[in-house]
This record gives C-alpha cells, structure tokens and sequence, in this order.
C-alpha cells in the first residue's frame, strides 16, 4: 500500500459536498510522534510523526515541515527516483503536489499529504455508493486517466484499486501511488516487472492473453471497470464471486445502460473493451439521461405484475368458478 493521505474517520453521504469537516478530530487525538512505528525521527528538515501506510513500492510517513510548518506526506524511494521522475511531470488536481526531492541516506520523495480515507475503508463502512455518487466519481477517475494516457508518451497506471483512492472530506476523491506506473512501450515488455493486484489487474498483465505480460490504455480500462463495479455493489472483485455476478444481482435498481458499460470496461478480451477513457465517458453520460426514477418504476410495477398474477392465479385454483367466468369473458 502506499500513498500521501490521512485516514480521519470520514462517513461520506451522496450528494454532499462537505463529508465531514471536522476532518482533525483524530488527527489531533493521535501521540505526535509514534517511534516504533518509524524508522527514523527527521528526514531531513521534516520531522516523522508516524506510518501512514507501507508495501512493496515503500513506506509513506506523516511529517511535519519544521521549516514553513506544514504536514507532508514523505515516501521512502530507496535508490531508485523512478517514481519521483513520473511524479515531478505531472500536473492534475487529482494528482498530489510534490514538494521536492530529498536525498538522506537513501531517496525521498515530499508530497502533499491528502487528508481522507481510501475508497477500500469507505464502502466497508458503507457497503457501497449510490449511483449518483458512483458516477461522479468515475468521471474523477476517468478525467485523470485520459490526462495520463493523452501524455507523449502515455502514462499507464496498472494499478488502479480502492487502496490507492482517497476520499477527500469535500467529497473529491484523489489518486495516489505511482510506484507501477510506466511509460507506454509499443515494443517488447518483457524487461518490465509488471504490477499486479489480484481482482483488479487486467489478464494481460497476469499474461493469461497467450503473447507474455503487458500493460496498455486497456488494461487501466479494465480495473477501473473492476473498481467501478466494486463501489457499486460493495463486493470485491478478488474475493469470490471473482465480479461474475450482474451489479442489478446487488442493486436492483440501477440502470442497465450502466451495468454495459461496466461489463464492456471488464471484459476479458481487450479488443472487446472501450479503447480510451474519453469513450467510456461518453457512454456513461448517456446513461445519465435516462429520467430519474424510471428504473425504479419500472421494477415496481414489474414486482406488482408479479403479485397480482400469483394472487389471480390462487383465487382461481380455490374459486373455481371463476375460470370459467374468465374464460367466458375472454371468448
């Protein structure tokens, strides 16, 4: 796990700009500095108050700029400055700021530290998100995607999941870990250790597709249908089921245009996929002009249909004068 974010207990409500803005309560209850959960005290001028999170890309430390007096979010590198090369090019609001490059003992990279809780916490604490919700956080993580894809050349993520996306207190999510990205090769990728996340990588990057292990716009296409379909239902797509069962098996009422839209970003051949972000937008903004309300009417009255054959059906069989009654009727 990584990435430059607070984990404030935060309970979003859908449609509400301000989640909660007593965003420092826990802050302000935690010991300033944790000194077994750190590896050292100060990184250079920042001091290190406690782990935020750590995995294979490295760990990610709450500090504090002794200087101007600001909390950051500092991850240790180690040798390499690859993710800190992805990073310094890199402008979108969704993306954190970072604030330099420091060398003490090993590699540093200082960025903003992002105040929330990871999209993973919040539907455990939820279950899931609305539709209306879901939407508009797509179209965030659409946004970003098409900005690193549309680079020269594009960025592909490879690991888009719940852990690397940060609820933010004002209801904007925000990306965070860089540590799989990598510059799109049209060549061989046979050099590149590829970034795998069970349930969310696509089977290209697990080398399932029969030409060996790569990564394209598609397969960032692919996990964000898995993270969509994940906020929807609340159901992990790396835990059984696996993401086989139909979103309205969960959500009734949700729109099917929506359910094809992530069943297209999730399908197992890329070529069957949508090939960038900007046409998979554009097919969900269809999806938002279907009336609101419609689909939910539609399942009632189907449901009521349903009842009211039963209860005819049962008056019949214990009446059965009224069959012929009906039949009376219909000739």
């Amino acid at each position: 796990m990584g990435g430059c974010f607070g984990t404030e207990d935060l309970k979003p409500e859908c449609g509400k700009e301000n989640l909660n803005p007593e965003t420092s309560r826990l802050e302000k209850s935690r010991p300033e500095v944790n000194r077994a959960e750190t590896e050292k005290n100060s990184i250079g001028k920042y001091k290190v108050l406690r782990l935020l999170g750590e995995g294979g890309e490295g760990s990610v430390y709450l500090a504090r700029d002794e200087d101007l007096q600001r909390m950051a979010a500092v991850k240790h590198l180690g040798k390499s400055r690859r993710e800190a090369e992805w990073l310094q090019k890199l402008e979108h609001p969704m993306l954190p700021v970072i604030y330099e490059l420091l060398w003490d003992e090993s590699w540093y990279l200082v960025m903003e530290y992002i105040r929330g809780i990871t999209l993973r916490r919040y539907i455990d604490e939820n279950g899931y998100a609305c539709e209306e919700q879901v939407c508009t956080w797509i179209e965030q993580l659409l946004d970003v995607t098409e900005y690193l894809h549309t680079m020269k050349p594009p960025v592909i993520y490879r690991d888009f999941k719940p852990d690397n996306i940060i609820v933010c207190p004002d209801g904007h999510i925000r990306l965070v870990d860089f540590g799989a990205a990598v510059l799109r090769n049209y060549g061989s990728q046979d050099h590149i250790v590829m970034a795998v996340t069970q349930g969310y990588a696509a089977p290209e990057q697990l080398g399932l597709t029969g030409i060996g292990a790569y990564a394209d716009e598609r397969s960032d296409i692919y996990a964000l249908g898995k993270v969509l379909y994940y906020m929807m239902t609340g159901a992990d797509p790396a835990k059984p089921p696996y993401a086989s069962l139909p979103v309205q098996d969960y959500q009734p009422f949700v729109s099917k245009k929506l359910e094809r839209v992530i069943r297209k970003c999730m399908e197992e051949d890329p070529a069957q996929r949508y090939r960038s972000a900007e046409e998979v937008r554009t097919h969900l903004r269809k999806c938002k002009k279907r009336k609101h309300g419609l689909q939910r009417r539609h399942f009632i009255r189907g449901v009521e249909k349903k009842v009211w054959l039963t209860e005819m059906q049962e008056e019949i069989c214990y009446y059965p004068y009224r069959r012929d009654y009906l039949n009376r009727n219909n000739e």
